[in-house]
């Protein structure tokens, strides 16, 4: 199947649904085409459905916040300087790498048409099989890291292969099944750290550490030669240095995932037949495409990433898996919400991800700094995602009205959309 060429700079952070269709208005562009100008880009931009979410959401927090007896005129620039200045701009990239990658593990499936809710199963089990590698395997430091990524993109792939399976041979739809499976995969490895690979050394719930030199070191160590020399060329509260320090290399992995889901939706004929999938799948069978042995590979690819960023949380930052611990974090559950806010597009993932992980850090800095609950921040996220879906939906009914198709409203070509990052 040719590929048609993709207009990586009209279609860049434009809309989609889930699977890249029916919200043909533009998430992230509002609606921009190729071929419009610069001024009509960033006008549709500042009026496209995502920033009216967004302010709209920062104003009901702010409501909130005063309902609460604050001034949220002193606690949202507490947010914004606790997450975006020092320190805090490192923690917002630590908490950003893993919720960008389970918002491109959860927007692959998405764009596919493959509705994928398994995330946490497959992040949890990905992470523990993963772990057990690095903890028993001999070998160099490196190697045995590879070997526990790959580990946990296998695991993590089978469990949500095991969903597509479901739905290919028996009809069970994934979006129930990978749901479901969220618990015994949840319940599974509970009971694996609680008893027969628990630590009897600590006194918390956890399996044994993994080496130190099987973990994902910082991208600048301050012990190292490179850390010392950026600490004093730059002084030790520079951006840089303090992101080196604190950032591990798993902010590398997951940009490389990001090249490389762009590429895949964007310049191969598996993408394209995929992004076909998802915006017709019937459309898709009449040219062609087995949309069987596709679901498959979708539900594999989209678990092992899911597996992918839970072993790197536990080799970068937990470095022993703690029974609970990545449950409780929410970053599946976050990553959908960033999956739908970026219409399941690449970029539009990072910029939603990095987003979240400023509502995150801000929040708990505004906490501290004005006693303002850091929940706020999980009322802001909801709030986006609630009038988007507003938005689309009156968007969608008027796009489906008879009287507005009579009045000129033209439909948006698959044409336009496939191939878009």
């Amino acid at each position: 199947m040719d590929h048609p060429d993709a207009d990586a700079t009209g279609g860049a952070l434009s809309g989609g649904d889930m699977s890249g269709g029916d919200m043909s208005g533009g998430v992230f562009s509002g609606g921009v085409t190729s071929g419009g100008g610069l001024g009509r880009r960033i006008s549709n931009a500042l009026t496209g459905p995502v920033t009216v979410s967004v302010v709209v959401s920062i104003v009901i927090g702010g409501i909130v916040i005063a309902i609460a007896g604050k001034d949220p005129f002193t606690s949202y620039p507490s947010m914004i300087t606790g997450s975006l200045t020092g320190r805090g701009l490192s923690d917002t990239f630590g908490r950003a790498i893993p919720i960008v990658g389970m918002g491109l593990a959860l927007a692959f499936a998405f764009r596919a048409g493959v509705f994928n809710l398994g995330a946490e199963g497959q992040l949890v089990l990905g992470a523990l099989a993963g772990s057990l590698v690095a903890i028993n395997m001999p070998g160099p430091g490196p190697l045995v890291v590879v070997a526990a990524c790959l580990t946990a993109i296998v695991v993590g792939g089978l469990w949500g292969l095991l969903s597509g399976l479901l739905e290919t041979t028996m009809g069970v739809p994934i979006l129930i099944s990978s749901l479901l499976l969220n618990y015994p995969a949840r319940y599974l490895s509970s009971y694996l750290v609680r008893f027969p690979l628990r630590d009897t050394a600590s006194s918390m719930v956890a399996t044994r550490q993994v080496p130190t030199s099987a973990r994902i070191p910082a991208l600048t160590p301050p012990q190292s030669g490179l850390g010392r020399w950026l600490s004093n060329t730059l002084g030790s509260d520079n951006f840089l240095v303090l992101i080196g320090r604190n950032v591990n290399w798993s902010l590398v992995v997951v940009a490389a995932l990001l090249i490389a889901v762009v590429v895949f939706w964007g310049r191969t004929a598996s993408g394209y037949e995929a992004e076909m999938a998802g915006l017709n799948i019937a459309f898709a069978r009449y040219g062609g495409v087995n949309t069987k042995a596709m679901t498959l590979r979708v539900m594999f690819v989209s678990g092992g990433m899911s597996g992918l960023v839970g072993v790197m949380l536990v080799l970068g930052s937990q470095y022993r898996v703690i029974d609970g611990a990545l449950v409780g974090t929410n970053y599946a559950w976050t990553g959908l919400l960033v999956a739908l806010l970026a219409a399941s597009r690449p970029l539009g993932v990072l910029i939603a991800g990095f987003f979240f992980a400023v509502l995150v850090v801000g929040g708990e800095a505004m906490q501290r700094s004005n006693d303002v609950s850091s929940q706020i921040a999980q009322v802001i996220q909801a709030t986006v995602i609630i009038v988007l879906t507003w938005r689309f939906t009156i968007g969608r009914k008027r796009r489906t009205d008879p009287a507005d198709r009579a009045g000129g409203a033209a439909p948006v070509a698959a044409d336009e959309e496939v191939g878009r990052v």
